[in-house]
């Protein structure tokens, strides 16, 4: 009989907080689900520790692809092997709250025309500490699909990352568009909420950890987050359900700006000109982002020192509990 819910664990070198991940996801309450952990050809410890403490444990099934098929493709790898009602995708280095799989399985349940649920996810450091907290509202909601789309369109990522929802596997089955690199859960979000609407709980349901391994910022200087932003911006910005008003376009204006500015050295002077050209302004490209970024580079240093000071001690290794 299948489970109520698939976890799905796509990793590729994640063995210093994948033990953490897994924990959270052995230790909750809601017993009807399955763990899908999808190895990508990891070069660290990752292989070994699945081998050595996954083996035989109830409720975990873990795989290996035989060559790197990227993030987007494993995180599909992942969707292959699930059976669930619903399925929660977990990065590896983030953490499930305790009974966050039966708080928005309830969710699910108690929608029908609810495609996809998201709570409160706390941001930690590498370390643990936390370092801020982010919510789509601060209450429960119903929210319409179409305006849930709008707001992360002409915004940021309200929703937030894969950790941080759930969603009906039915509504999921075209997969993740393994054309987008980095905005694929925020494209698949849109996929999902063009067929039902979003739960909002203000509950926290996961720990988003940032740390300097992650390539996020390479990312951004390579133009793959530009290229993502425009993609998804084609995608979604011409439906007729989108009809953004004068400060929701000058704010999406804003943004274009500064992924061409944070990206600057890395893409071409022809293809700057043309995406300030075609979804930005260069006027604002060239006198209002460059203060914006010196502004919150100085912010973030700051913010930085006070986290310095604040750090508690490191989590401890673990192993996965045995029944």
């Amino acid at each position: 009989m299948a489970p109520k819910i698939s976890v799905c664990i796509p990793v590729r070198n994640g063995g210093e907080f994948l033990p953490l991940a897994v924990e959270s996801v052995l230790s909750q309450s809601f017993d009807d689900m399955e763990l899908i952990i999808v190895d990508n050809c990891s070069t660290d410890g990752t292989a070994a520790w699945l081998a050595r403490e996954a083996s035989g444990v109830d409720k975990i099934k873990c795989f290996r692809n035989a060559v790197d098929i990227g993030m987007t493709r494993n995180f599909n790898a992942c969707l292959s092997h699930a059976t669930g009602e619903y399925v929660q995708c977990l990065c590896a280095d983030d953490l499930l709250s305790p009974g966050s799989l039966k708080t928005m399985a309830d969710a699910l349940d108690a929608a029908p025309s609810a495609t996809l649920v998201v709570g409160a996810r706390k941001l930690i450091d590498d370390k643990g500490a936390v370092i801020g907290m982010q919510r789509y509202a601060s209450e429960n909601l119903d929210i319409p699909g179409e305006q849930a789309i709008k707001r992360c369109l002409f915004g940021k990522n309200y929703i937030g990352e894969p950790s941080a929802v759930m969603f009906r596997r039915s509504a999921a089955a075209r997969r993740f568009d393994e054309s987008f690199s980095l905005l694929m859960d925020l494209e698949m979000w849109c996929h999902l909420l063009e067929q039902g609407s979003l739960i909002s709980l203000p509950d926290e349901v996961c720990a988003i950890r940032r740390h300097a391994a992650q390539m996020t910022h390479e990312n951004t200087r390579s133009g793959a987050l530009l290229d993502d932003n425009v993609n998804l911006l084609e995608r979604y910005g011409r439906k007729p359900y989108i009809r953004p008003s004068r400060a929701q376009s000058l704010s999406r204006k804003a943004r274009i700006a500064y992924r061409v500015w944070m990206c600057k050295d890395g893409i071409s002077a022809e293809k700057r000109d043309s995406v300030l050209t075609q979804y930005s302004s260069k006027l604002m490209y060239r006198t209002a982002v460059p203060v914006f970024a010196i502004m919150l580079s100085a912010w973030r240093g700051l913010r930085s020192m006070r986290r310095v000071r604040n750090t508690p001690a490191a989590l401890a290794n673990t192993s996965i509990p045995r029944a």
